[in-house]
């Protein structure tokens, strides 16, 4: 049986409400690529950045997480707009690889501003990068800062694409017939997973949504990966090395 990473965030549960047939393994996306780094997991919801590390290793899956528009749990809280965030210490989440990867584009090649200095979210800062439910339950109960950012809705209006958190990934010494068996069983545990979101919203009500903010939230993702979010991970690769070569 496969050991399958489950992200147990609220926008993951599509993924996971009707998935059988594999084992599987709660993890954050950092903790995720991890253990698929190490061969001790199989396959998961890789974060970008983590997925696109292992390229080589693991085989794509043609799902993942997407939004073309706001993500509602990607979210810089802070004392200032990005534009003003230059000399900011910023606080960052440990669950996130790609979300800070993001940020850092935004900061640098949109803004142009450079923070002083990176630090663990519980430490003194002008601002804080929270994911998933967690982030969620910040906003709900009253911004820890004045300014809200959705990383969403920054990169699609700066890039013009979608923005691509997430993509599914299977070791590649996974045999053929279970990385099929898997991909098929994942796309239809995907599809009821999405037929049936007040289920989901019914039994998730932890993170201060209402049953029909679950269900608009959900709806705001874009899980089976197409043409537009291959073009949008083409183009955050591109970014990462031009910043990387504007360092050097």
């Amino acid at each position: 049986m496969l050991r399958v990473g489950r992200i147990p965030y609220l926008n993951c549960e599509p993924f996971f409400s009707h998935l059988r047939g594999v084992d599987l393994v709660p993890l954050n996306p950092r903790a995720l690529g991890q253990a698929m780094a190490a061969g001790t997991l199989d396959a998961g919801p890789l974060s970008l950045v983590d997925f696109l590390s292992l390229e080589g290793n693991v085989a794509p899956l043609p799902c993942g997480i997407a939004t073309s528009g706001p993500a509602r749990s990607v979210l810089l809280f802070s004392d200032r707009p990005l534009s003003e965030l230059g000399g900011a210490v910023i606080g960052v989440t440990e669950e996130t690889s790609t979300s800070v990867q993001i940020l850092k584009l935004l900061l640098s090649l949109k803004y142009e501003v450079i923070p002083r200095h990176w630090v663990g979210p519980d430490n003194p800062c002008d601002a804080v990068l929270l994911i998933g439910d967690r982030a969620i339950r910040a906003l709900k109960l009253g911004p820890p800062f004045s300014h809200v950012t959705d990383l969403g809705s920054e990169w699609v209006r700066w890039t013009g694409l979608p923005c691509v958190f997430a993509r599914w990934g299977v070791l590649a010494s996974v045999p053929e017939t279970e990385r099929l068996a898997l991909e098929g069983a994942l796309s239809e545990a995907l599809d009821r997973g999405l037929a049936g979101l007040a289920a989901i919203a019914a039994r998730r009500r932890d993170t201060g949504f209402a049953e029909d903010e679950v269900v608009a939230y959900l709806r705001g993702f874009t899980y089976h990966l197409g043409a537009e979010e291959e073009k949008a991970i083409a183009e955050f690769s591109r970014l990462r090395e031009l910043l990387e070569n504007e360092r050097c």
